[in-house]
């Protein structure tokens, strides 16, 4: 794949926030539920899900899972992806966090089961991926929400099998300066448990938001119920804030900050369910929130100039966020990778 000259952020208005383009990944598809961070200046991005010949699950499609793994040198005039390995499994669908040590991998799964395997993903003197077991989590879990609050790392929600009709409401924490002792079981969320939340850590608090929660039709099917509802953990308990202005599902997540509010980016609002098919889905929300922490308060903080993803990875770098791959459509995914910058 030929070089791509990394962009220079374009100037912007006052509160605006922007996005500077990556090369994109590649691949003839992109990737849903991938996992991604930064390990020195490299942007290490694998694994997650896709439809390889382009057909969708209403056509008979079959989804597939990956373990490819590649890297970009974020620092390099002319970046270029490359391919270094793999994970050590096909798998999607978890959380990844970025901390100083490395990337966090935790959990995720594939078509017929979800996993417990937690690792650090660095890169060795040779540029080759090196992984780090660490404590396994207590169970199998999938599309949890994550995020780093100093160096103590927080998961809630998820599910623990991909037939799952029913959502956890379960809160665990690592102590990353005491790995030995294990994921410890939290205060659970006092609100229905939740799949494809948005984590964010700002104040020096965990906060939840968002997703969907899980019930069984009349056919045993799980079906979702969108959800508005924020909370945030601190001195050990919940506290509700501000409910989201609009349903919010597989947005970015751990959410991008400033380093004092952070923004609800893209997501699956809920206003397009029910279409007689999802071929005929017109895509996602590009509307941006703005969560003001001091104030308790959402605003509308303007809109995506790129095709909104969900089921996204996305790594802190330098003043922002990088979001690689992701859902534009349902089944379509997306071989972007941009840097969201936030308005100060």
């Amino acid at each position: 794949m030929a070089a791509v000259a990394l962009a220079v952020i374009p100037p912007a208005e006052a509160g605006e926030s922007t996005t500077s383009p990556l090369p994109p990944v590649p691949d003839a598809r992109g990737f849903a539920g991938a996992f991604a961070g930064v390990t020195g200046h490299h942007l290490l991005a694998g694994g997650g899900a896709n439809f390889p010949d382009g057909k969708m699950p209403w056509e008979g499609g079959k989804k597939v899972w990956h373990d490819r793994l590649f890297a970009l040198d974020l620092t390099a005039a002319d970046a270029k992806w490359e391919e270094i390995g793999h994970l050590p499994a096909a798998n999607g669908y978890g959380v990844s966090l970025t901390i100083p040590e490395g990337i966090l991998v935790i959990g995720g799964g594939d078509a017929t089961r979800h996993f417990r395997d937690v690792f650090l993903l660095t890169l060795d003197s040779a540029k080759k991926p090196s992984f780090q077991a660490l404590p396994a989590l207590p169970e199998p879990l999938a599309q949890m929400a994550g995020a780093v609050v100093g160096r103590m790392v927080h998961l809630c929600g998820g599910i623990t099998t991909p037939d799952a009709t029913s959502s956890s409401a379960k809160h665990w924490v690592l102590d990353l300066d005491a790995k030995d002792r294990g994921w410890q079981p939290a205060l659970e969320l006092p609100a229905a448990g939740r799949i494809l939340a948005t984590a964010a850590s700002a104040d020096g608090a965990f906060f939840v938001m968002g997703g969907c929660s899980l019930a069984a039709d009349a056919d045993g099917k799980p079906t979702r119920t969108y959800l508005r509802d924020a909370w945030k953990f601190s001195s050990n308990r919940w506290t509700k804030v501000a409910d989201l202005p609009r349903g919010s599902v597989a947005a970015a997540s751990p959410a991008p900050t400033n380093g004092q509010d952070f923004f609800l980016v893209s997501g699956d609002d809920g206003a397009q369910v029910g279409l007689a098919s999802p071929a005929a889905h017109k895509g996602f929300t590009p509307e941006i929130l703005r969560y003001d922490v001091a104030k308790d308060e959402w605003k509308a903080a303007g809109f995506l100039s790129v095709p909104p993803p969900v089921t996204l990875a996305v790594a802190p770098w330098k003043d922002g966020t990088i979001f690689f791959n992701g859902e534009v459509r349902p089944g379509v995914r997306t071989t972007q990778v941009f840097i969201f910058h936030p308005a100060p």
